[in-house]
């Protein structure tokens, strides 16, 4: 965490650099503000933000700062939250408004399922996570699963009592389990059923006993799974 806020305040500062690189005379440059950054990735040489309006990401090797927009090809500029798959070497990148793109060695795939989705309530992807090549994000209605080989959405899991639609802020792994961080408790099930779309297939290892706050972080470390309780 301490590396993560490390490199967050190392891009936020070169971000402000961006706009003043200079420009030859009847070229064209794409203005967008990157002073607020929500997310980092590492992708081998390239160090990936998440800006308040778009992405650009630091090139280790001659230390240029590159950004990026829907001119590079980008669905989206709003982008919520970024992570990296090294098992598929994908950038996974969610935006504000539940679109998705996956950035693979410079090419851009963009999955809209969810943003198309015909639905009231919250489609925000507030968490990704990755696990044999899949992408599991967490999502304000449940758990939607991408198959990063395929390029597709694989499975949904609504996993609320009852089968209800519930807010998961957080997925992580532990052995063959996965665990779900939700606004009613963290859930858990066995990676391997065949039918973790199925909500009985899930259960409820961490009550939130009625308080008024919510399990929103999963952090997995020396064999032991942590859960942070935000009021």
């Amino acid at each position: 965490m301490t590396r993560t806020l490390l490199i967050l305040s190392i891009l936020q500062t070169l971000s402000g650099f961006i706009s003043a690189q200079n420009l030859a005379i009847g070229q064209w440059r794409v203005h967008l503000p990157f002073i607020k950054s929500k997310a980092v990735a590492i992708t081998g040489d390239r160090i990936y933000c998440a800006a308040d309006r778009g992405l650009f990401y630091f090139q280790q090797s001659d230390n240029s700062v590159v950004p990026l927009s829907k001119i590079s090809g980008l669905s989206e500029l709003d982008a919520s939250t970024l992570k990296y798959d090294s098992e598929t070497g994908i950038l996974v990148v969610a935006y504000s408004n539940a679109n998705i793109d996956l950035i693979s060695q410079n090419k851009i795939i963009n999955i809209s399922d969810i943003k198309r989705k015909n639905m009231t309530g919250d489609k925000t992807i507030y968490g990704i996570a990755f696990r044999d090549k899949l992408a599991y994000l967490s999502c304000g209605f449940g758990i939607v699963v991408i198959d990063l080989v395929k390029f597709e959405i694989k499975d949904t899991y609504i996993i609320g009592p009852g089968g209800t639609e519930i807010k998961v802020f957080d997925i992580d792994f532990l052995g063959s389990n996965i665990f779900a961080a939700t606004a009613d408790g963290v859930f858990v099930a066995d990676i391997n059923n065949a039918n973790l779309s199925n909500f009985a297939n899930w259960n409820l290892s961490l009550p939130d006993n009625g308080n008024a706050g919510d399990y929103n972080i999963l952090e997995q470390f020396s064999g032991k799974l942590f859960v942070n309780y935000a009021k």
